[in-house]
């Protein structure tokens, strides 16, 4: 399989795809895939109507080194996206060729069906430590407006994104030593891309963008293994139950 280099967003094919087709009422099953950039839709294998699926968030990856933000798009990056699937699995790669960094996701829907589960594998193959951050962002479709808002809630170590009455919940779990931190927000205007830092920034309003970062460091041959996951609900209740299962479901 050729690996596929793409400067598109999933986010940009479907604006335009927005321009020409009106929102369905009907709430339709959409087929599990993911883009060019290992971007999973927030509505893979679950029940959204086209309207809700454009409001969501997605999600995209990349990393931070002294030599900047490297995304998955990047030319330096070699892509597999649904490299192995089967049932409801699939499995994409990202390697990048300087680095010899191979990272692997494993995305499945979560229990309940409003949301994925992303297990992401981690893998320095390379003869020499690596330390990098790895960015995890979050933007959606549609433009910001008065009525969006983007919260971190830290008893839960998760992010909340509220748009037109459909909430989604992000979050990330990795082994207890690594730092993790959520930030709510633009990732232009918080970003700070000379340092590979980012404002503090646990609420924004108007906004429904959102950074992940995490902080890594990979000995010689070293894999990590780490969780994402992203639920949607109209009720917050709900959410936070959502939330709760894939907790529960992980460390069971």
């Amino acid at each position: 399989m050729n690996p596929i280099r793409s400067e598109h967003f999933l986010w940009t094919e479907e604006k335009r795809l927005l321009s020409r087709i009106p929102f369905s009422k009907q709430t339709v099953r959409s087929t599990f895939s993911i883009d060019r950039q290992l971007k999973i839709g927030s509505n893979r294998q679950t029940m959204l109507t086209h309207k809700e699926d454009l409001t969501a968030p997605k999600t995209r990856l990349g990393i931070w080194t002294e030599l900047g933000t490297s995304w998955f798009s990047a030319s330096e990056w070699d892509l597999f996206p649904g490299y192995y699937q089967k049932n409801s699995l699939l499995v994409s790669h990202a390697y990048h060729r300087q680095m010899h960094l191979l990272i692997t996701a494993f995305d499945r829907p979560n229990r309940l069906n409003n949301g994925f589960i992303r297990t992401l594998t981690i893998k320095n193959q390379s003869e020499s430590s690596l330390s990098f951050k790895l960015l995890l962002h979050q933007q959606s479709l549609m433009p910001d407006s008065d009525d969006h808002m983007t919260f971190y809630v830290p008893e839960e170590r998760a992010l909340i994104h509220h748009q037109q009455h459909l909430s989604t919940l992000v979050a990330a779990r990795f082994d207890d030593d690594i730092h993790i931190r959520y930030e709510a927000g633009s990732f232009e205007r918080n970003w700070n891309e000379l340092q590979g830092t980012i404002l503090f920034s646990p609420l924004a309003a108007g906004s429904a963008e959102s950074m992940i970062v995490i902080d890594l460091n990979l000995k010689p041959n070293q894999e990590l293994k780490g969780t994402m996951w992203v639920v949607h609900n109209q009720s917050l209740a709900e959410l936070e139950e959502a939330h709760n299962v894939v907790q529960n479901e992980l460390t069971n």
